[in-house]
């Protein structure tokens, strides 16, 4: 089995009532004992198309409310409204009778939509700043052995040599960014993928401050704007304004054709920050 279908399989839920699902999550997508926040979008992701009769869900925002365990989960669909054009419905994830994460989402059909096309996204030129073959294999085992989450071991992810933190000892000057290459081997990514990349890379303020702990991801918004023509994407993830240990971080994702397939904004926090950064 390729990563990609290994991927899809572990997003595949089992129907056991009307708009009620359930699966156990594959602790291959986790983080320590918990499921990637970006794995369990992807779930919540494939379950609302299941439900709502538009293929692709175009704009899905996340709230991460309370931990999951390595246990079976269940998701509901609630849906909102169904249009000719688009149609939308809230996910939850129950564990324990606890909502832990829930999704809101919107979905269309691409192959339907028409519309005038401007005011574009330039390529990043930090594309252009290296040769591919000088880009780092994310691999955090220098740090501590087995350091590296599971969940990056399961495609091939790349980072600009600029943005590997854990290679070097000093981070002046550094900026709070990261930028790879991502490709599981056997497919164009689809949908789903492209939830799951959103929130692929570890926050990015550790490229400026080195390792902080656990920074947990509060809210994820991720908008898909077209469907990937290449195995391997790019992305650029780039985060600013920390207040009171809170920051935003962005990211866009693009085809190797430079086409800007997916954008995210999350909200994240840094745990105890001003005992780590204020020195």
């Amino acid at each position: 089995m390729n990563q990609f279908e290994q991927f899809n399989k572990a997003i595949q839920v089992s129907e056991v009532a009307k708009n009620h699902y359930t699966l156990k999550p594959d602790t291959n997508y986790f983080v320590g004992n918990t499921p990637h926040g970006g794995y369990l979008m992807a779930i919540m992701h494939k379950t609302l198309v299941t439900v709502l009769p538009h293929s692709t869900a175009i704009s899905s925002s996340v709230q991460y409310l309370d931990r999951i365990d390595d246990a079976d989960i269940s998701i509901e669909v609630e849906i909102l409204r169904i249009s000719k054009g688009t149609s939308s419905g809230i996910v939850k994830i129950i564990q324990d009778n606890r909502i832990c994460v829930t999704l809101s989402g919107t979905c269309s059909d691409f192959e339907h939509m028409k519309g005038f096309d401007g005011i574009s996204t330039p390529f990043p030129e930090i594309f252009h700043e290296y040769d591919r073959n000088k880009y780092v294999k994310m691999n955090y085992d220098k740090i501590s052995k087995g350091f590296t989450p599971s969940f990056i071991q399961q495609l091939n992810c790349e980072i600009h040599p600029d943005h590997a933190w854990w290679e070097r000892a000093s981070h002046e000057n550094a900026e709070a960014r990261c930028s790879a290459f991502l490709e599981m081997s056997g497919g164009i990514p689809d949908q789903f993928a492209l939830s799951f990349y959103s929130d692929i890379l570890p926050p990015v303020v550790c490229n400026k401050y080195g390792a902080l702990g656990w920074i947990p991801t509060l809210t994820l918004t991720t908008h898909i704007r077209q469907m990937p023509t290449t195995n391997e994407l790019f992305v650029d993830f780039q985060a600013s304004d920390i207040n009171k240990g809170y920051f935003e971080q962005d990211c866009n994702i693009w085809d190797l054709n430079e086409n800007l397939v997916a954008s995210s904004r999350q909200l994240t926090r840094i745990l105890k920050s001003e005992e780590k950064l204020s020195k």
